[in-house]
């Protein structure tokens, strides 16, 4: 229940002058506060940095009416970004939810670095309103609170610098904890509702009050829940939202939204990823390379933690500290169960920091308090060591600090939260098993659905992890690989951006001509390796221009409004797409055009029924499309002069066609149970043939020869962050 906890003073047992601690306090708060504005909000202010671009360009394509099918495809918004002018910053939606980008709409009239400095001013305002709830909910003095919700020193400065958007959960979480603890159910649940549309971990909030039997809570959750997927349904459409519910939600939760090795997420699953699972580039010497021994002990810890949280819980609900305390533990359960946190989710704890403290402080357990101070000051601010070592040892789970003191913040919670049989509350409560037998009865089926779900993602995982295409590029993501004359091209994102890249040297395809560092997005090589078109995206639009393979412009010839190029097998025509508000159309140009000095003067060939994403050369001067026609992703062939055909239409969304070089086989990339896998179509028997398996996507295929394909592939990395492998096909 509310409490006020009077202003302490100390003074010496030796006669030193009594002195008022409120001063010391305020003198901190001022400290850290001015700490915060200048490593925090002053850098977030000048620049862009990550993050905040990325929910503003979703929020712009929104609010511009957009087709937003392929906002999770790495490119094709990084193509927006460029053309919105967020330049010099690689954009990517991976793991969010469509929701989320809702909240920035209003800001998505103003260019990005004003609409960010307003979300600055949004996030300091809503800060102030979650410590000032927090106060109000524990009656704590507001300095003190201050003082306590600042010592998340590095998780707020993060969230400022980066633009980031869990300033807008704490507020939520501390205006549900103050509802929670009043009794107002509804507000509570559609707090807690609206955490869950912008980041999904609140939902698990759930539990909790399925344990406290707090029904209407729990009704208005799912219900608020249910509307806004509803909502982002009717806003972002169906292929998005399914795209997430079914590909972006399951690989997030299993800790690959972003590179699952990655080191500074200090979570078990980056743990167990180090520690037992192979990749050839981002893990090739883990511990022990067991896929078994990461499912096994993976599941346990998490269903430990979990175990000893319900343990301890008291069924039923009483307004008290002990609530307040369960509450508090409960919220950190919910950040270290995180498969991949970063340094800013942590600002969340400040909502289980204040009232924890403010619990240890009333009933002047000061041993405790100071405690638990160490211990939410350590998980909020350290970091994993350095563990970027090729070879991991038996020190390397040492190095996760952050994680290690975040278990120690757990379990001090749980003695904490131990029953007192000698209090008149304690001893009117039931607890009706042992702790130990409630323990086992929720780590048991915990366990062994953890183990199920982990053995059933990593099943084949790696399959591929022997054909990896080794390149030394720094890329941190690989895709639409090519073969032209027996050499590899392909596009890479480095730390400038995105480049076309070639196998054989460490330098882009593009060096003189692209000095502004404007992102190459794709290409089309020709089949004897002397010409390639590349895709420059520009600040309004996205333009084509002819070099040599050595990256010399061949002849002031460039094609604007154009994208993502393919040339046919002679040579004699340029295929691209030109987009609409994310509706693509294709169009046909004569590159002979050029070698006369004159103009090109493209022709659209596809019909408005036909929303065309991607392309590839044909047969006998043809080409063949991906398109979305009446509400299925097919596969069509067409040639100038004649109408879309119809090749392949498995029943499931295909796309990125490549012609064998014989002719025979069409590899294409299908959606297979949510995931996409590589199919190879036998045009004479009209045979379909899977290829890959693995729990994880397959991208951009294309022929090397008559019997060796080259694709891209996320398996074991992060989801979209590709690389390239070859697989051997059967004719």
């Amino acid at each position: 229940m509310p409490y006020l906890m009077a202003d302490v003073r100390r003074s010496s047992r030796i006669g030193l002058p009594e002195f008022d601690l409120s001063t010391v306090e305020m003198v901190l708060v001022l400290l850290l506060a001015s700490l915060l504005v200048w490593k925090g909000i002053l850098p977030g202010w000048r620049s862009l940095n990550t993050d905040f671009p990325n929910y503003y360009v979703v929020a712009r394509l929104i609010r511009e009416h957009y087709c937003l099918d392929r906002i999770y495809d790495w490119i094709w918004l990084q193509r927006a970004a460029d053309h919105f002018g967020v330049s010099h910053q690689t954009v990517g939606f991976l793991g969010l939810t469509p929701f989320s980008a809702l909240q920035v709409v209003p800001l998505s009239w103003l260019p990005v670095l004003e609409a960010k400095r307003v979300w600055i001013v949004c996030n300091a305002g809503l800060l102030a309103a979650s410590i000032s709830l927090l106060s109000r909910a524990t009656r704590l003095p507001l300095r003190r609170s201050w003082l306590i919700g600042l010592c998340a020193v590095i998780p707020l400065r993060t969230d400022f610098v980066l633009g980031q958007m869990h300033l807008v959960i704490l507020a939520l979480l501390a205006a549900a904890y103050m509802s929670h603890m009043r009794e107002r159910q509804l507000l509570c649940g559609l707090c807690i509702a609206l955490a869950a549309a912008l980041k999904v971990y609140p939902v698990f909030f759930c539990i909790y009050f399925i344990a406290k039997r707090r029904w209407k809570a729990l009704g208005v959750t799912l219900a608020a829940a249910a509307f806004c997927v509803l909502l982002s349904y009717l806003i972002a459409g169906t292929a998005a939202m399914n795209a997430y519910l079914s590909q972006q939600l399951p690989r997030t939760l299993q800790g690959e939204s972003l590179n699952p090795f990655l080191a500074s997420a200090g979570s078990f699953s980056a743990l167990f990823h180090r520690l037992f699972l192979f990749e050839p580039e981002l893990n090739p010497q883990p511990l022990l390379p067991s896929p078994v021994g990461y499912a096994v002990l993976y599941s346990l810890a998490q269903a430990l933690l979990t175990g000893l949280v319900l343990s301890r819980l008291r069924w039923g609900f009483r307004a008290d500290q002990r609530e307040t305390l369960e509450w508090s533990l409960f919220t950190v359960l919910l950040l270290f169960l995180s498969s991949a946190p970063a340094t800013y989710h942590f600002v969340v704890l400040i909502a289980a920091g204040i009232p924890g403290m403010a619990v240890f402080l009333r009933e002047k357990r000061f041993a405790k308090a100071s405690i638990f101070l160490v211990l939410y000051s350590a998980a909020c601010n350290l970091r994993t060591l350095n563990v970027a070592a090729a070879h991991v040892t038996l020190v390397a789970p040492l190095l996760y600090l952050r994680l290690w003191s975040g278990i120690a913040f757990l379990v001090f919670l749980f003695i904490a939260l131990a029953p007192d049989t000698t209090d008149e509350a304690a001893r009117g409560t039931r607890w009706c098993v042992s702790t130990p037998v409630k323990l086992m009865a929720a780590v048991l089926p915990l366990w062994a659905v953890g183990f199920y779900s982990a053995q059933r993602h990593l099943k084949d995982i790696c399959a591929d992890c022997n054909n990896r295409v080794a390149i030394a590029d720094s890329a941190y993501m690989r895709s639409r690989p090519e073969y032209a004359s027996g050499s590899l091209y392909y596009v890479g994102m480095q730390a400038d951006g995105y480049r076309v890249l070639h196998r054989n040297s460490a330098l882009p395809v593009v060096r003189a001509l692209n000095d502004s560092l404007e992102d190459e997005l794709s290409y089309a090589v020709a089949a004897s390796g002397k010409s390639i078109w590349v895709e420059i995206a520009g600040s309004s639009s996205s333009r084509l221009t002819r070099l040599s393979n050595g990256g010399v412009l061949l002849a002031a010839c460039q094609i604007k409004d154009a994208e993502d190029p393919a040339i046919s097998t002679d040579g004699s025509i340029l295929a691209f797409l030109r987009e609409d508000h994310g509706r693509g159309s294709l169009w046909f140009a004569n590159p002979a055009d050029c070698d006369g000095g004159g103009a090109i003067t493209p022709q659209r060939i596809t019909p408005e029924a036909y929303d065309v994403n991607t392309i590839g050369a044909g047969l006998l001067g043809s080409f063949v499309f991906s398109g979305v026609y009446e509400g299925r992703e097919s596969i069509f062939s067409i040639a100038p002069g004649s109408s879309p055909r119809l090749i392949a239409d498995g029943g499931a969304a295909l796309d990125s066609p490549s012609f064998s070089p014989n002719g025979r086989t069409l590899i294409v990339r299908k959606l297979i149970r949510a995931r996409w896998q590589l199919v190879s179509l036998d045009l004479t028997s009209k045979r379909e043939r899977q290829l890959t398996f693995a729990d994880c996507n397959a991208y951009a295929p294309s022929w090397k020869d008559d019997h060796e394909v080259v694709y891209a592939t996320d398996c074991e990395r992060g989801l979209g962050l590709s690389t390239l492998a070859l697989m051997q096909v059967s004719p």
